[in-house]
């Protein structure tokens, strides 16, 4: 029985050898495929951090870890904002300057330098035994003149500025706004950035620099020299011709005018005579054929005639004259009349009443048919005399009466007349009335030497050119008909 058990004992013993054995073997197998990972994770670790910054490392609190040199250069870079400097024009434009224009360079570079070169990637491991922290210096330089020089080239815009100014309107003067362009004082642009940038600013508002340079003129500066020249604007010169006037305003008055730097006036005497001139081409009668309703022989058309004068002719220089002399005065006139053509003292107008849109006969005048031998005498309407006369010898040119419109140019009372003619004739007579129609001596007077009048007398025993009238006649007219009537002579 005892050697049963010490066999038993035996052969337990070197089972428990065994499975130490086996045991070990095991331990030594999985201490080994541990080296061996570790040294597998070390290498790899190695070659993951060589030329880099190692594990969990950090710098100013930011992490580099894995990130080469330049890399982490460019990390700090990023943290001024940007790797451009931006200035925005007036116009919502930018501007952009590299960095790299004006030499910009981190303060930091040369410590990263530093802190690069103390980096080992054979103890990259470190970093799993905590946060590694490093701190440098933060800061940056620039070339101060680069950057001006910079600024100093960029395209800032090419709009002129503008000054605000005075324009005439069909409304008046008006004041057009100053315009704002692109001109600008590039100096203070540049100081005004470089403190910006200086101070850790990247991107800046041109305007708020205040380096853009003003108009010269705003529209404040305007205000009193538009309220003096809308006055000018509205005065205005009204003439009268009887029946009708013109006014002369607005922008026909503004054209003829230049106001001057002490508000003065001058008037353009060109432009002054052209409108007078469109004037007298509206409104003058003078030298034109007129409609006329006769007495016997309905309506009929009268010539000028050459020795009839009558109508209202506008004296142009006199006329141009006045009106640059009412402009310069810059007061405005109510009314006035045109100058009309004087010769002799004598003035070529009528009536005023007398003018209408459509005749400046009027309703009262002396109307005489040369072949009825007769004359008619109107006043207002109303035919109150009547008689037959004896006109001009019709045999002989020189001493016809010619018909057309002649007028009442004056009167007088025992009137001497005393001429000779073409033909050779004299006479030497003096009238009780003569009514001077004509500036070359024809008239209305009483002729006592004639035995009578009317019928076929002028024929053989005519005037030389006046119109021959009983005593009464001439009396009448003398008396009634009053200076510038028009004479209506035809045949």
């Amino acid at each position: 029985m005892a050697s049963q058990t010490g066999t038993k004992k035996r052969k337990k013993k070197k089972k428990n050898s065994k499975a130490g054995l086996v045991l070990l073997i095991t331990l030594s197998a999985v201490l080994l495929i541990a080296i061996i990972t570790l040294v597998i994770i070390y290498f790899k670790g190695k070659a993951k951090y060589e030329g880099k910054f190692g594990m969990n490392t950090y710098i100013n609190n930011i992490e580099v870890s894995g990130k080469s040199l330049d890399e982490v250069k460019q990390l700090f870079l990023k943290q001024t904002g940007s790797d451009k400097l931006v200035i925005t024009r007036r116009d919502g434009t930018e501007v952009t300057i590299p960095y790299s224009d004006f030499d910009f360079k981190l303060d930091a570079d040369e410590q990263l330098d530093q802190l690069y070169k103390k980096q080992d990637s054979g103890s990259w491991y470190a970093g799993l035994l905590g946060k590694i922290s490093y701190t440098v210096t933060e800061g940056y330089t620039f070339n101060k003149d680069k950057l001006r020089q910079a600024i100093m080239d960029a395209d800032w815009g090419s709009v002129k500025n503008k000054n605000a100014e005075i324009v005439k309107t069909d409304s008046g003067y008006v004041i057009n706004e100053a315009v704002q362009g692109d001109e600008l004082d590039k100096a203070i642009l540049a100081s005004y950035v470089i403190s910006g940038f200086d101070n850790g600013k990247t991107s800046f508002s041109a305007a708020d620099s205040d380096c853009y340079l003003k108009p010269q003129i705003q529209a404040e500066d305007l205000k009193s020299e538009l309220e003096e020249l809308n006055k000018v604007y509205k005065l205005s010169i009204t003439y009268d011709f009887d029946f009708a006037t013109e006014t002369l305003d607005g922008q026909k008055l503004l054209d003829m005018i230049t106001v001057n730097d002490d508000k003065s006036i001058k008037a353009d005497p060109d432009k002054c005579m052209k409108y007078v001139e469109e004037l007298a081409a509206k409104y003058d009668t003078y030298q034109k054929s007129r409609k006329f309703h006769t007495t016997k022989r309905g309506d009929i058309t009268v010539p000028q005639g050459d020795d009839g004068k009558y109508g209202w002719w506008i004296w142009q220089e006199k006329t141009c004259d006045q009106l640059v002399e009412m402009l310069e005065k810059g007061e405005t006139v109510k009314s006035v009349k045109p100058i009309y053509y004087e010769q002799y003292g004598f003035t070529y107008a009528g009536l005023p009443e007398d003018r209408t849109a459509d005749s400046d006969i009027g309703s009262t005048y002396v109307e005489i048919d040369i072949s009825a031998q007769h004359l008619w005498v109107y006043i207002k309407g109303k035919m109150e005399y009547e008689c037959d006369i004896i006109s001009g010898l019709d045999s002989v040119p020189s001493r016809r009466t010619l018909p057309g419109v002649y007028k009442l140019w004056y009167k007088a009372r025992d009137f001497r007349l005393k001429d000779s003619s073409p033909d050779g004739s004299t006479w030497d007579v003096t009238v009780s009335y003569w009514n001077n129609i004509s500036l070359i001596g024809v008239g209305i007077h009483d002729a006592t030497w004639q035995p009578g009048f009317g019928g076929t007398r002028y024929k053989t025993n005519g005037s030389h050119g006046c119109i021959n009238a009983p005593l009464a006649a001439a009396k009448y007219i003398y008396e009634n008909v009053p200076l510038d009537a028009p004479v209506v002579i035809y045949n």
